[in-house]
């Protein structure tokens, strides 16, 4: 099993993406994104299928949720 999977890709991108001005948010959500990340490997080398999905699915909430945010800022 590997981690391929494009809502870990769009997550990881949205981690590095760069934005003109830093909101105080910006910081401790790409910490908590990291650490999913992480999570999602392990489970991966654990071959773990199903805490894979549920990791896909929060990373797809969580790539959501800081987009609009993002938007609405005026960063993207």
């Amino acid at each position: 099993m590997s981690l391929t999977n494009d809502e870990f890709d769009r997550l990881e991108r949205m981690i590095y993406r760069p934005v003109s001005t830093r909101p105080d948010w910006l910081k401790a959500w790409r910490n908590e994104a990291q650490y999913l990340l992480y999570l999602a490997r392990r489970a991966v080398d654990a071959d773990d299928e199903e805490l894979v999905q549920e990791l896909e699915e929060q990373a797809r909430e969580m790539a959501d949720v800081v987009e609009a945010k993002l938007q609405s800022d005026g960063l993207l």
